[in-house]
């Protein structure tokens, strides 16, 4: 009889061993890489977060201090917040009526309030009815609500809620420390998230505010 050419039972084991083998490790490759991306997607979402709440929070906070007999215009409630968070809140300077100077004759600010919307910089978004006798908006509060998103709250002399603005998402934590000295405010921000393999990750940066209006 002819010798029929093909392959052994055992030859054949090996192959297929060798080609689970071969797809386990591209398998593995594929998934490693896609955890890679996940993860540096998240970090970078993290990141972002963590810098436009410094960035928002920094550019008011600065304005602030104390008023000219020695008040400091900052409240930080510790630990009163989501997840034990730290809520600030704060005056700065403002035109509270076109034509009229934020800074008084004897150097000191004129009239301290909040400005209704993040960046306004006259008296259009800064006072109600354009007028100092009364300034609506009172103060600006930063607090984290209950969905882990940073707000920006601007409050009348009464506490109620004028306006609230939710700019940072995904951020766990929010701790502000004032210096001895009353100089400085240092903010530590910690943003939290999961990544689609059900990995949880965390980061955190801090800034420390120099309070620019003394008196």
């Amino acid at each position: 009889m002819r010798n029929q050419g093909g392959f052994s039972l055992v030859e054949l084991m090996v192959a297929i061993a060798i080609l689970v083998a071969m797809i386990g490790g591209v398998y593995m490759s594929v998934a490693a890489g896609q955890n890679s991306w996940a993860n540096t997607a998240l970090q970078i979402s993290l990141q972002e977060n963590i810098r436009t709440s410094l960035e928002r929070i920094s550019k008011e906070m600065r304005e602030s201090g104390s008023n000219s007999v020695g008040a400091m215009q900052i409240t930080i409630n510790d630990n009163t917040g989501t997840n034990g968070s730290d809520v600030i809140q704060f005056f700065m300077p403002v035109e509270c009526e076109a034509g009229t100077p934020v800074i008084d004759g004897n150097g000191d600010v004129a009239y301290w309030g909040a400005p209704l919307t993040w960046g306004c910089s006259d008296s259009t978004c800064m006072d109600a009815d354009n007028d100092c006798t009364t300034v609506e908006y009172s103060y600006l509060e930063y607090a984290i609500n209950n969905n882990n998103q940073l707000e920006r709250r601007v409050r009348d002399g009464g506490n109620a809620l004028v306006r609230t603005d939710v700019f940072a998402r995904n951020i766990s934590d929010m701790q502000a420390v004032l210096s001895g000295d009353q100089n400085v405010v240092t903010v530590t921000v910690t943003a939290s998230g999961t990544t689609t393999n059900n990995r949880a990750l965390s980061m955190d940066d801090s800034m420390d505010i120099l309070l620019r209006n003394r008196g």
